[in-house]
């Protein structure tokens, strides 16, 4: 039996489309949405439906992580690259993707339903915005799958249903893909993916230090993960057969009585990877200070042992000065 994953392998914010003939609506909604949401809005249908069926330039991430080798005389092997997820921190057209559209039923030219069935992409999520009139209609395009939520123009709480249903619904978006690579990651998913105690952990991680996006890394397991001014953050997750791995290995390279002690009680952890003690070869010894962060265990589906590294050295070229979250908002805003 396939075990479901109660984590994504990634998240990172995309772009929510808003299509309403009514200039007004749209100029006061954008004035109640936080400045932290990617957010274009649309009075003519039909720009925005080409925007919206316009080819992206960058394949889905999930995608981009099968490749397939062809062999002579064999079937085809199919390769799922997990390293390819961290590299998706170099492309800013990752947050162009539009993954919610919200859409007026009561436009002239192209009324709601219809808009909702000219989309083509699958995996977007469509919400319908709603008068008194049209509700009957919208709860009937709900039952037959052609949207996904409705909203009620009318309601006083309408902003905050409307924010709490773009939050919903971009989840699910990235669920869609979630389950793409569940089937591929189900012989030997890393366990925290699958551990519904670690994902409210992360979630609660995420809001304590304002993260807008993460992704699954390897050595050591954990996510790569980044505020929206491209701060980058590292996040180790290890069981317990990994962590004694860790203590072993600092016990091994001589690392200081403190490092080891802190290892052992569970207090520390350590981000070992390219400069590990195995291949480091610096002049000065290993800096083990600088390679350790405080730790925390959870109870889970077994025992985890989890810490935050702030800015840690990463292997990728990334510029967050034209890549994080941030820059693209401030090419939205420029538009």
């Amino acid at each position: 039996m396939v075990e479901p994953l109660s984590l994504p392998p990634y998240f990172h914010p995309t772009t929510v489309c808003l299509v309403d003939d009514n200039e007004s609506f749209i100029r006061s909604l954008s004035l109640e949405i936080p400045e932290t949401l990617a957010f274009r809005g649309f009075t003519d249908p039909q720009v925005a439906l080409d925007l919206v069926n316009r080819p992206s330039s960058l394949p889905p991430l999930v995608d981009r992580c099968f490749s397939m080798e062809r062999r002579t005389d064999e079937d085809p092997v199919i390769h799922l690259d997990l390293g390819v997820i961290e590299q998706e921190i170099n492309h800013r057209e990752r947050f162009e993707r539009i993954s919610v559209v919200l859409v007026d039923y009561a436009m002239p030219a192209v009324d709601g339903l219809q808009f909702c069935a000219r989309v083509r992409d699958p995996y977007i999520r469509k919400a319908m915005l709603t008068g008194v009139a049209d509700e009957k209609l919208a709860v009937e395009a709900f039952n037959a799958g052609l949207i996904h939520r409705f909203i009620p123009k009318h309601t006083a709480t309408a902003i905050d249903r409307l924010l709490s249903f773009i939050d919903e619904l971009q989840h699910m978006y990235f669920g869609q893909y979630t389950a793409r690579l569940q089937n591929a990651l189900a012989i030997d998913p890393p366990g925290f993916l699958v551990d519904p105690v670690i994902a409210s952990r992360v979630t609660e991680l995420v809001a304590e230090h304002q993260l807008v996006e993460y992704y699954l890394v390897n050595e050591p397991p954990g996510f790569l993960m980044l505020r929206a001014d491209g701060t980058v953050l590292r996040l180790v997750l290890l069981d317990d057969q990994e962590q004694l791995q860790q203590l072993d290995l600092a016990r091994r390279h001589h690392a200081p009585e403190a490092i080891v002690a802190g290892l052992e009680s569970g207090k520390l952890l350590a981000l070992l990877s390219g400069d590990s003690p195995a291949n480091y070869f610096g002049s000065e010894p290993f800096p083990w200070s600088d390679s350790v962060a405080a730790a925390e265990r959870i109870q889970g589906t077994r025992n985890w042992h989890l810490a935050v590294f702030q800015d840690p050295a990463t292997d990728i070229d990334f510029d967050p000065a034209s890549c994080c979250y941030n820059a693209y908002l401030r090419t939205l805003d420029s538009q």
